[in-house]
């Protein structure tokens, strides 16, 4: 038995057999919502200097999957119902591209039908190698791709005996996986059903402006259904800037998420007044949140998110104190009561009507005037496991892994602009994925110049409006 097969014996005994799981309301909600045009698909990838060994990354990719079930399932139909179905044997294997010039193609969708997941490259570059990590949303959220990162990496450092440890590995066990459809109920809210059809009905009904299409690009040029309309940039800022944000967001006592969030909402009302909005028109921005609690950590890969919605008309946009402090209010009311699990409610619903769940899916409606996620630092548990130095950056043996890039959160028909914010060696990046079809790669720049700008003037003076410099 090869090193990686006992390995897998030890840590994923399950591995060894078939397994299916019937799909929960909101990974069918993803699976149903996924489309050429929006694929449901995000991306993760690491940078290497230095030499990275295929043979034994490729190993360390079957152990994370091993790990990992749901990323190495299709979804199959019986008796009407779609079910993850894992196999034993046959999992994707880690691509390998030869040479420096070759890169791993865009991975335009994932028929989960006929493809797991997860798809996974391993390239040489100038300097190093690059891993890259393309995830199904309807596999795992950005959560389950930590907790598959975790594995790859930690495996690769024993299999090539640069561990500090024998056994690295967090606790995982698949059995967790039979609830991942549970969440928790809503605390101290009026839990009658006239008032969960009150707020579905306004949700549906008063639905938002999508982020205005600019002018230039009007009408919309024909896109072919089958290719991607999503664009990418980013900003990262150093790790003296993070260091500086600190204080302020201690004596303010206003989180990280709350100031994002409003400049998030500053920005797109800036840009809907620059287009003609009218004052009362409505934003809508979702954001993410994670059930997990202590137990989940032992949960596999998989779903845990909810979403919240927060809602504003364009004319309370333009007031950066009240606007900050009515959104910290409401994210901390919404995390406390957990109204926000009422969205899981309302697609447990919906599944039960598939054909009809589908259909409206489909239909080009607005849920989101934009979204924004903030997923932390993706390697902040590898820090007592892995070989770290004094500047934050993760150690292969004699790799270095400068950075991590992740391309999140997906968008969908309507919802224009997404936001991403993650951290990394002390470094915080900012990624903006957007629409090509209502903005141009040079006007989404600016966009984020703009946002980047905000931070800029908030870190220069937190008690001034910082988008009013941007």
């Amino acid at each position: 038995m090869s090193r990686v097969d006992q390995l897998i014996a030890k840590h994923a005994p399950w591995a060894s057999v078939d397994r299916q799981w019937a799909l929960t309301p909101f990974e069918t909600f993803m699976w149903f919502d996924d489309r050429p045009q929006y694929p449901l698909l995000f991306e993760i990838r690491l940078q290497f200097a230095g030499v990275i060994d295929p043979l034994i990354m490729r190993d360390a990719w079957k152990f994370a999957l091993s790990r990992h079930p749901l990323l190495r399932s299709t979804i199959q139909i019986h008796s009407g119902r779609p079910f993850w179905h894992a196999v034993a044997t046959g999992w994707p294997e880690l691509q390998g591209v030869a040479n420096e010039i070759e890169h791993p193609s865009p991975v335009g969708v994932i028929d989960l039908q006929t493809s797991t997941g997860l798809q996974g490259w391993l390239f040489k570059t100038s300097i190093g190698w690059d891993v890259k990590m393309v995830f199904s949303h309807a596999c795992c959220d950005g959560q389950g791709a930590r907790m598959f990162l975790q594995d790859l990496v930690l495996a690769y450092s024993v299999l090539c005996g640069s561990s500090l440890d024998d056994n690295p590995f967090f606790a995982t066990d698949v059995a967790h996986l039979d609830r991942r459809g549970e969440y928790p109920p809503t605390v101290g809210l009026d839990n009658s059903r006239w008032r969960k059809f009150r707020k579905a009905f306004q949700f549906v009904v008063f639905s938002p402006q999508p982020a205005a299409i600019q002018k230039s690009l009007r009408p919309r040029s024909l896109v072919a259904s089958e290719a991607s309309v999503v664009g990418f940039c980013s900003h990262t800022f150093t790790a003296a800037e993070v260091a500086r944000m600190q204080g302020p967001r201690q004596r303010s006592g206003v989180a990280l998420n709350d100031i994002a969030v409003a400049m998030l909402f500053s920005i797109v009302g800036q840009w809907q007044r620059d287009h003609g909005m009218r004052p009362n028109a409505r934003l809508r921005v979702s954001v993410p949140f994670d059930l997990r609690n202590r137990e989940d950590e032992r949960m596999p890969a998989t779903n845990r998110y909810t979403y919240m919605f927060l809602n504003r008309r364009l004319k309370e946009c333009s007031h950066w104190t009240t606007l900050l402090s009515g959104l910290q209010s409401e994210l901390q009311s919404l995390r406390q009561s957990r109204m926000n699990v009422e969205f899981l409610d309302g697609l447990c619903r919906a599944a039960r009507w598939s054909r009809v769940f589908r259909w409206v899916l489909k239909r080009r409606r607005c849920f989101a005037t934009a979204l924004l996620t903030n997923l932390s630092d993706p390697s902040r548990r590898l820090r007592k496991r892995l070989r770290v130095d004094s500047d934050g950056y993760m150690w292969l043996d004699h790799a270095k892994c400068l950075d991590i890039q992740i391309q999140t959160p997906p968008l969908r028909p309507g919802t224009h602009w997404a936001f991403g914010i993650f951290e990394y060696a002390g470094r915080m990046t900012v990624s903006f994925r957007y629409d090509t079809t209502t903005i141009t790669p040079k006007t989404a720049q600016t966009i984020l110049n703009r946002y980047v700008a905000g931070w800029h003037a908030w870190l220069a003076d937190p008690t001034s409006d910082p988008m009013s410099q941007s």
